[in-house]
């Protein structure tokens, strides 16, 4: 048999073992959910189509918006100099074993194998709950990071939960020693490649791509023990709209949302607005983590209670404005040394009490004790970091 022959052998056998799983994958899900799920078609690509069709795909178009969150990034020393955000969304893509997207389902030859029980069935279980949640009412996903990352904790966080119950089941059928236990998003990439992927991200937007997988099986966790798959399935009308609903569910279930909060006025009116957003926690924890200790960034960013974060532009120069609100004076001021402490271990040079310098941009913090706010900003022109007002 000629080598063509072979490998289109192991294409087959390898397409035949996927479609296998993929179609056991079905009656699990609607066992465990209780529902029946449309049929999709099952498509098998490779690494360099996911690159293209999912990274490029989707960075090229917005690059302009990509190389404007690279020099936020790179001010609040969240990635090197050296980084490209771009790159850094085109390589994700390339390590995505499955898929649910345009209603079919794909899995990318190189990183995903079929062969591996029950793992396998488990990504299918993973991907049919996403075309299972396209029969929920969902509220339009929010325009904001915070809220954007909140709904995807819910989407994703309930598919890799109703992943973990089918492998759970089959644990308690199987004995230990043929069951493969991945402590990694065993859908997405396995151990060896998780590796791979942090030595070519940074860790930081590797932590902020995790986020709804990581956070959001916890969270989907919560939701069942209080009431089963009726009120994870309820939770689609009511979807969490922060990242510290995520992160801590019990504001969730209190219904703690963030507190609303205005930019401030700018010194100069000459500067052009093409960004509002609001980056929430969890992107503060990420930012402190990575010059800080764990525990103290997680305790620094714990006492959100609302952001507002606007870009402006004036020529080739750019601004930003953030102004964050906190539950008390003291979360302020704990985050305002926790902000302080970054910059010194990023080896920043210091102009003066909480204004900084380093590769042609200017960053500085102010804080409100009476407001319980902190103020920060940074921009390429040292005149512009101060507004008329601060609130």
């Amino acid at each position: 048999m000629s080598a063509f022959g072979v490998a289109q052998l192991l294409v087959d056998d390898y397409t035949k073992q996927a479609q296998k799983s993929f179609q056991q994958a079905y009656g699990i899900v609607e066992q465990i959910r209780n529902v029946t799920i449309s049929r999709v078609e099952l498509v098998v690509v490779t690494r360099q189509w996911a690159i293209d069709t999912w990274g490029k795909g989707y960075a090229e178009p917005d690059l302009t918006n990509i190389l404007r969150e690279e020099k936020v990034y790179k001010a609040l020393f969240m990635i090197p100099e050296n980084a490209s955000l771009y790159q850094a969304n085109v390589d994700w893509a390339g390590y995505f074993g499955a898929a649910s997207w345009n209603g079919k389902i794909y899995i990318v030859r190189e990183n995903f194998d079929p062969f591996i029980q029950p793992d396998a069935t488990a990504t299918f279980v993973h991907e049919l709950t996403h075309i299972m949640q396209g029969q929920f009412h969902m509220p339009q996903t929010p325009s904001t990071f915070d809220g954007n990352k909140a709904h995807a904790a819910l989407i994703e966080g309930d598919a890799s939960f109703t992943g973990d119950y089918y492998k759970n089941q089959t644990k308690a059928e199987t004995s230990l020693a043929n069951v493969v236990v991945d402590q990694v998003p065993w859908f997405l990439l396995s151990n060896e490649m998780l590796n791979e992927l942090h030595l070519d991200l940074p860790s930081t937007i590797s932590y902020l791509n995790y986020f709804p997988y990581d956070y959001g099986k916890p969270y989907v966790n919560a939701i069942y023990q209080k009431g089963g798959w009726i009120s994870v399935n309820q939770a689609y009308a009511n979807p969490p709209t922060t990242t510290e609903q995520v992160v801590h569910p019990g504001k969730y279930f209190a219904n703690e949302t963030a507190q609303q909060v205005a930019a401030p006025e700018l010194a100069e009116n000459d500067w052009s607005q093409v960004r509002n957003d609001r980056y929430g926690e969890f992107f503060i924890q990420i930012m402190l983590d990575n010059w800080l200790d764990e525990s103290e960034a997680q305790k620094a960013a714990a006492g959100w209670s609302g952001d507002n974060f606007t870009y402006y532009e004036r020529g080739d120069e750019f601004l930003f404005t953030w102004n964050i609100k906190w539950d008390s004076s003291y979360d302020a001021s704990e985050f305002y040394d926790a902000f302080n402490n970054m910059p010194n271990a990023a080896g920043a040079e210091k102009e003066n009490l909480a204004h900084w310098y380093a590769n042609g941009r200017y960053l500085s913090i102010t804080w409100n004790q009476d407001l319980n706010s902190t103020f920060i900003a940074s921009s390429t022109n040292e005149n512009a970091l101060f507004p008329s007002n601060f609130t």
